[in-house]
């Protein structure tokens, strides 16, 4: 059908030449009586020249033969006749053919440069469009379906991208058009393992047929590209070079999203490694010396009932007790950032007073005030807040717990809240020995301590569960040294709107 179109289309290149002598011949010959026949021939060159400027080489040879016997026939002496009776008509008659064949072929040139010129400009252009969006592509799947609507955007076709999985298995990542035939699994695993004997089917690829081509970088196999063209003719020539060219593009793509996933997957090897080690040295460093407490507590209650009186078998206990809490807490601790940070469970939103939350996490770590002063600061028409109640509470516990243990006996703690810009702002805050010169912003990272050595129990995850929890509800958390009078500050912010905190919170935990 291709074929027959192509015919179709030269043949009426040639009509048209002979249709540009007829317009020439019909508007000479009323005019001979009134011209010279040198002057009529002007006539013929032109007619010569735009068929050369609009129907390529062989319809102008064919006009400007036909306009040179016509013109021979009807103006030269004698009319009606190919005898021509003086010699300089033969030579206007042959410089008329020689100018023609030039004019033609002059105009047959610039007109294949312009036509090489303009597929080379679209080629170009499909080539940046396709590297501009690859370039944005972040994942293998992107980047086969961008290069499946480029492929038969180019073809005027169809386009399958077949991509390995984890176990070399081809599937289907990319494809133009959702009805598109199903693609041969033999076919795309023989290109896929053996692409280089495909190569040949660029040329001898037969209609009707789909194409398939192997995506590779060296001899690295990528994928499968499967294509056809719009009416299933074999491609031509120029299709054929900006689809190798298109195969080129887009095995770079792929080449570069499977380094970019070796590197990330080697990343998080590397981070899941460090924190395993520093999991494992934080917590043998702060499970050692409970342990150590709790083994030597027991063993001396163990002993006879006459080695110890009451009043040491009470501290005894409570010395177990305590570290067994310890120890407790450390390993809540671990379990509940990896809860937070993987997103697993709901976050149960509701409606709390901010003081009832205040008094429940005050109550939970009272015991460990000591001589410590505790300043509350909350409105009596304080807006209740959007939050997980339980969560709230171990933020505001896990905040008066730090203080806690990093303050002397005789300083103060103080717990206030405010509203700015439609947020709760609360600041805990203390008047021990602050930060120093250390960043405090550090302090929210994972194992990360105030003193990398100390007789403080922890492994550094308090903040971090703050930090995790803060994020959670759409809010921010900051900690500095106090302006005035030396000490800690943390600040933080809850939401007093559920709309925008729901929408959050779902995202968070999907």
């Amino acid at each position: 059908m291709h074929v027959a179109r192509t015919y179709v289309g030269v043949l009426t290149r040639y009509l048209r030449g002979l249709g540009i002598s007829a317009l020439c011949t019909a508007v000479a010959y009323p005019l001979y009586p009134y011209f010279d026949p040198v002057n009529i021939v002007m006539l013929y060159l032109l007619g010569a020249t735009v068929a050369g400027l609009r129907l390529g080489r062989g319809p102008a040879a064919l006009t400007a033969i036909v306009n040179t016997a016509t013109f021979d026939f009807l103006f030269v002496p004698p009319r009606y006749s190919f005898y021509v009776s003086e010699t300089q008509y033969l030579f206007t008659l042959g410089v008329m053919l020689g100018v023609a064949f030039v004019i033609a072929n002059l105009m047959a040139n610039g007109q294949r440069q312009t036509e090489a010129a303009s597929k080379r400009e679209q080629r170009t252009a499909v080539l940046y469009a396709l590297s501009r969006e690859l370039a944005g592509a972040a994942d293998a799947m992107t980047i086969a379906n961008i290069a499946a609507r480029h492929v038969a955007a180019s073809l005027e076709g169809l386009a399958i991208v077949l991509l390995p999985d984890e176990q070399g298995k081809l599937s289907v990542q990319g494809r133009s058009d959702p009805n598109a035939p199903p693609v041969d699994a033999t076919t795309a695993r023989r290109v896929f393992d053996h692409g280089r004997e495909e190569v040949l089917e660029l040329t001898r690829q037969s209609a009707q047929r789909p194409l398939y081509l192997r995506l590779a970088c060296g001899e690295h196999a990528l994928g499968v590209l499967m294509t056809q063209s719009g009416d299933g003719e074999p491609l031509p020539q120029e299709q054929r070079a900006l689809l190798s060219a298109l195969i080129g593009q887009i095995a770079l793509a792929l080449e570069r999203a499977h380094f970019a996933e070796l590197a990330a997957a080697s990343r998080a090897a590397a981070e899941r490694a460090a924190l395993r080690t520093t999991l494992l040295a934080s917590i043998s460093h702060d499970l050692r010396g409970p342990l150590s407490a709790i083994a030597g507590a027991g063993s001396l209650v163990a002993q006879s009932s006459g080695s110890l009186d009451r009043h040491r078998r009470k501290t005894l206990g409570h010395l177990i007790e305590e570290k067994a809490r310890d120890m407790s807490e450390l390993l809540t601790n671990v379990l509940e950032l990896m809860r937070l940070e993987t997103g697993t469970g709901a976050l149960r939103a509701d409606w709390q007073s901010l003081e009832d939350l205040a008094g429940i996490a005050v109550r939970n770590i009272e015991h460990r005030f000591g001589g410590r002063r505790m300043i509350t600061d909350i409105p009596t028409e304080f807006p209740p807040v959007f939050v997980d109640g339980q969560l709230a509470v171990q933020l505001l516990t896990n905040l008066l717990e730090n203080a806690t243990k990093h303050t002397p006996a005789d300083t103060s703690i103080a717990m206030r809240a405010a509203v700015r810009d439609g947020r709760a702002v609360l600041t805990i805050e203390d008047d021990g020995p602050g930060f120093g010169a250390r960043n405090p912003e550090e302090l929210f990272e994972k194992f990360e301590r105030g003193q990398k050595e100390s007789h403080v129990s922890g492994v550094g995850l308090g903040l971090a569960i703050c930090r995790a929890i803060v994020h959670l509800h759409g809010g921010e958390i900051r900690a500095s040294n106090r302006d005035t009078g030396g000490g800690a500050r943390f600040e933080f912010t809850l939401p007093l709107e559920s709309a925008a905190t729901i929408g959050i919170a779902e995202e968070a935990i999907s």
